[in-house]
């Protein structure tokens, strides 16, 4: 009995050992992990990079190529603590030059410690060194000394880094032409770097080309998953376009890795604010609270929530620091004045609600609750104010169709759906030209399921108005959803306005794609 359990143990052992040699033989050496990561790093998947470099470092943890890397790929992922140590066990003891001390400078910026990026920088003269003593200087809230370095750096030749860094800052100090020349520069130096991509996005959102930064920024997302801007910028933009369910989708996406990023709280709270989901922007905004500032956006739907909610008093507290500290924000008011009434001083309510009320431009809102102020604080002048807020829509409605056409024009469609939608809100919804220029907005934007439902309500009001034939024809087109109508509704349009350059490009595509 001894025997055969002595042999059952060390049966048991030599499988054991079987199994650990099967192991060793399975997982991968150092220098695959190290391969893998390389490549994984040329993809920009940063997050994966992390890990197998990690496992290469377990085994081999000075080998300088492994550091080198690490250092390299917890930069790009804004880890600044773990590239400085990285750097500090490659460097050792001797200062860092070229390559290295420019790492050691970047790190350091995400450490926010600009004095040591800058003395790390020692005399280098490369772009490289122009650009992080650019935002050093910026760090150190000196504006001239960022310009100067900067121009020193173009003047070196400058770099696509340079170029989106100079971007931003041109677009911090209001030098949007700038701004955009120094972008346009980036997306000319190498279209499909990450900050060319980004910047895209913004100065398209900008001019309310929302269909071309969507593009721009899922781009930047594909080419760059471990990218919290891109993926962020993608969510802002689908909330820019009214696709509520695809934004959410891409919020809890983002939040499942980077729960506390402030962008991320801040769009959850601002979709939440769309679907009227007061309580779930209360939810979203109460754990980060404490750490807003005072001016902070995210206040202003905070405190609109607490208002709806009913929680006057503490909407009040929200609101107040940012309509005292920007006067220009007629939304903050506005709010901050129902909210004044709410709670009983109809007198506040007033004082902070007369500056939007006695502007000429005023709205029927706006009005309307000055109206309400007054009455209850048995002040005369109620009728005049309840009067205006009766006259206001009318002459809301020329601004707005005014507006639209502008930005028609200038190719500013989230403008003009803006202005459309504003129009179509307090109107019978039958103006033939709003609906129709309100389709071809949302085509634009790339809404074609919106472009299709306001074209066909042009269609029934002026089934043989050439320009609407052939927006419904090209919202058709667009969609892939029927050529063949598309083509006979833009035959139809192109018959009634035979000399229409765009119906005729219209009606050619549509063909060629036919067949």
């Amino acid at each position: 009995m001894g025997f055969r359990l002595i042999s059952s143990q060390r049966k048991m052992r030599f499988l054991i050992f079987l199994s650990l040699l099967a192991i060793a033989a399975c997982s991968p050496t150092p220098q695959q992990n190290l391969a893998k990561a390389q490549r994984e790093f040329a993809a920009h998947d940063f997050g994966a990079a992390r890990l197998d470099i990690a496992n290469a470092l377990a085994d081999q943890p000075g080998d300088k190529a492994m550091l080198l890397l690490q250092a390299k790929v917890l930069i790009s992922l804004g880890d600044g603590d773990g590239a400085g140590a990285a750097l500090a066990k490659l460097t050792g003891a001797a200062p860092p030059s070229g390559e290295l001390a420019e790492l050691c400078a970047e790190a350091a910026l995400l450490r926010h410690l600009p004095d040591l990026a800058q003395a790390t920088l020692g005399e280098s003269r490369s772009i490289e060194a122009e650009r992080l003593r650019a935002l050093v200087a910026i760090a150190k809230r000196d504006g001239r000394g960022s310009a100067e370095h900067f121009k020193k750096g173009l003047a070196a030749g400058g770099s696509v880094r340079l170029f989106a860094d100079y971007s931003r800052f041109q677009w911090l100090i209001g030098d949007l032409a700038g701004a955009q020349d120094m972008a346009n520069r980036a997306a000319k130096a190498s279209p499909d770097d990450l900050d060319s991509l980004l910047l895209g996005g913004k100065f398209a959102s900008l001019h309310g080309d929302l269909a071309k930064a969507l593009e721009n920024y899922r781009k930047a997302a594909k080419l760059y998953p471990a990218s919290l801007a891109a993926l962020t910028g993608e969510a802002a933009v689908l909330g820019d376009l009214g696709r509520m369910d695809e934004m959410q989708q891409m919020l809890d996406r983002v939040a499942a890795f980077a729960p506390g990023d402030a962008t991320v709280i801040f769009l959850g709270a601002k979709a939440a604010a769309t679907r009227k989901d007061w309580a779930g922007v209360q939810t979203i905004v109460q754990g980060v609270e404490a750490t807003l500032q005072p001016t902070d956006p995210l206040r202003q739907i905070y405190g609109e929530a607490l208002l709806r909610l009913g929680q006057n008093n503490m909407a009040i507290a929200q609101l107040s620091p940012i309509a005292n500290a920007q006067p220009g924000n007629r939304g903050a008011a506005r709010l901050l004045g129902e909210a004044l009434l709410a709670a009983g001083d109809a007198k506040g309510a007033m004082a902070t609600l007369r500056p939007l009320a006695n502007q000429r431009n005023a709205s029927s809102e706006e009005l309307a609750l000055m109206a309400k102020a007054a009455q209850a604080a048995s002040d005369p002048s109620t009728a005049r104010y309840s009067a205006r807020s009766k006259q206001a829509p009318i002459q809301a409605l020329a601004r707005e169709f005014a507006l639209g056409d502008a930005a028609i024009r200038g190719g500013n469609w989230a403008a003009a759906a803006g202005a459309y939608r504003r129009i179509l809100a307090v109107s019978d919804g039958r103006n033939v030209i709003v609906l129709n220029n309100m389709a071809y907005a949302q085509l634009m934007l790339g809404n074609t399921g919106q472009a299709l439902d306001f074209a066909d309500r042009a269609l029934k009001l002026e089934p043989h108005n050439a320009s609407v034939l052939d927006t419904a024809g090209w919202a058709q087109f667009r969609s892939g959803r029927n050529i063949a109508e598309a083509r006979r509704l833009l035959q139809l349009a192109a018959d009634r306005a035979p000399t229409n350059v765009t119906i005729r490009t219209h009606l050619a595509e549509t063909i060629k794609a036919s067949g």
